[in-house]
């Protein structure tokens, strides 16, 4: 089962798209925070992430050019 990572602060938003993915078969986890989208990712493997911008502390460009200079493309 593919697996999606969803980074989303925004507590509805991210349950609107959890409850999508899920429904069309994808097993789903998510992280309201930069930090904790980078920790999920650290930690396991996923095979896309939808990732928010505008996020609180770490945004959403800095996670993805973390994840790009780390070379992890999950």
């Amino acid at each position: 089962m593919p697996r999606i990572l969803v980074v989303e602060d925004e507590k509805s938003i991210a349950a609107g798209l959890q409850f999508n993915l899920e429904a069309e078969g994808f097993e789903v986890r998510v992280a309201g925070t930069g930090e904790a989208g980078l920790a999920e990712t650290d930690s396991d493997r996923f095979d896309a992430i939808v990732l928010d911008v505008m996020l609180p502390g770490i945004d959403g460009f800095e996670v993805a050019r973390t994840l790009r200079s780390k070379q992890n493309y999950t």
